[in-house]
């Protein structure tokens, strides 16, 4: 390799090193079983993502997407009460659960439904459901989860960039 190309190589992973890493994308499994009213028994589950925030971070993040099997239905992100927004709570970096509700324009067809997030631990949050139009008729415990995914070190993507960079200025090179 010519001095040039070391220098481009050096210069190319030294930047992507430096580089801040985007925002990892947290994604956690949420599972319960209703402990009240007509659904007695019944059990939901489904998963939530969100911005990982950092490290002993206190508030509320907003929701990237969502999804929830409860009483035959399907719940989703999109179809959200629009009068509030759906967010991840968390207390010294330690997830608190999430808030979202679903109001619904016929509750007997599909259940009215609100999660809430624990005050001071996830093992508060809870699931509230409404089957008959009247008001909350019935509440589920829930757990969460966390899934892990595999994401490359920033250092790792910096190396790869560097090393096709070194290639595309050698082959330049054999051919100018």
């Amino acid at each position: 390799m010519t001095r040039q190309l070391l220098s481009a190589v050096a210069l190319a992973a030294t930047l992507f090193a430096g580089l801040a890493a985007p925002a990892q994308a947290a994604l956690y499994r949420l599972d319960g079983a209703v402990d009240s009213g007509s659904l007695i028994g019944s059990a939901f589950s489904g998963s939530f993502g969100f911005d990982d925030p950092a490290a002993g971070f206190d508030g509320s993040v907003e929701l990237d997407s969502f999804t929830l099997d409860f009483a035959g239905h399907r719940y989703t992100l999109d179809a959200a009460d629009a009068g509030s927004l759906p967010v991840a709570w968390f207390s010294g970096g330690d997830l608190l659960g999430v808030d979202v509700s679903f109001a619904l324009a016929d509750p007997l067809l599909q259940p009215l439904l609100q999660l809430v997030a624990g005050f001071g631990s996830a093992s508060e949050a809870l699931l509230a459901y409404d089957t008959t139009g009247g008001g909350t008729e019935g509440y589920g415990s829930v757990v969460f989860t966390a899934v892990t995914q595999d994401v490359p070190e920033p250092a790792s993507a910096a190396l790869v960039m560097a090393a096709l960079a070194a290639a595309g200025l050698a082959r330049r090179r054999r051919v100018a």
